[in-house]
């Protein structure tokens, strides 16, 4: 979004690998020479460098599943394991069941879904619109089909 941040290159050096390489190859960064971090909005980048300078470290400004998730998907995407779980951590109260199979999905945490599968399929409603697009297609027909399956058992 052509915002430029200075930030000390040494968390991102230490904690990811991914940054490790890209530095590495990069050379040195300053303001005539950024690290372009392409396809990253401000407000994830600015949400993972809550986590990574956090005012007080015992606090954390991130409170919601979307700002959690969007730091989950930094911390994944940029080999960020001590902040992964962290955000993993962070984001299990928070979740419904279907943000647990969605995010659980999509950044591999397989620990959640059993758990996320049975309380979507063992409740009464069925999945809302927003749930449903939330979840795409595939795993829309997938809880249908476990439900029928356990509709027919009971």
């Amino acid at each position: 979004e052509d915002t430029l941040f200075r930030v000390h290159s040494f968390f991102f050096q230490r904690d990811s690998e991914f940054f490790r390489t890209l530095l590495a190859n990069h050379g040195p960064a300053s303001e005539r020479n950024p690290v372009y971090l392409g396809g990253i909005s401000i407000a994830d980048f600015e949400r993972f460098l809550g986590v990574l300078y956090p005012s007080h470290f015992s606090e954390h400004t991130a409170s919601t599943v979307e700002e959690w998730t969007s730091i989950l998907a930094l911390a994944t995407e940029w080999s960020f394991q001590t902040i992964r779980t962290l955000a993993i951590r962070e984001l299990f109260p928070l979740a419904s069941p279907v943000d647990k199979i969605v995010v659980g999905n999509r950044y591999g945490i397989p620990a959640w879904l059993k758990d996320a599968y049975v309380a979507v399929c063992a409740r009464a409603s069925a999945l809302t619109d927003e749930e449903g697009e939330g979840l795409g297609l595939k795993e829309v027909i997938k809880i249908s089909q476990m439900r029928q399956d356990v509709g027919r058992q009971g």
